[in-house]
């Protein structure tokens, strides 16, 4: 399985503004109305299931990433497969 390159601190505050606006519901008992569960071991947020439009969000994020320099340098190819993967299929 290959690793993800860890996500820089300062990244972390836009995250949590992203599945904040994406909340379904105010409050949470699973994510104790943060929207998210944790961060895990490649820094990144965990967005709580129950109350974050997870697909809404990862959406946003993938703009963000694509729209940052460092990001789309660390993380921009893993986005670049997903949507020449899509446009294969619609096309075909």
């Amino acid at each position: 399985m290959e690793s993800l390159p860890r996500l820089p601190d300062q990244y972390l505050e836009q995250a949590k503004e992203m599945i904040g606006g994406h909340r379904r519901r105010r409050s949470c008992k699973t994510c104790f109305d943060r929207g998210y569960l944790g961060v895990n071991q490649d820094n990144m947020l965990v967005p709580c299931s129950k109350c974050v439009d997870e697909e809404a969000v990862l959406a946003e994020w993938k703009e963000f990433v694509m729209a940052t320099p460092e990001l789309a340098e660390l993380y921009g190819d893993y986005y670049e497969d997903e949507e020449s993967a899509e446009e294969e299929q619609a096309g075909a």
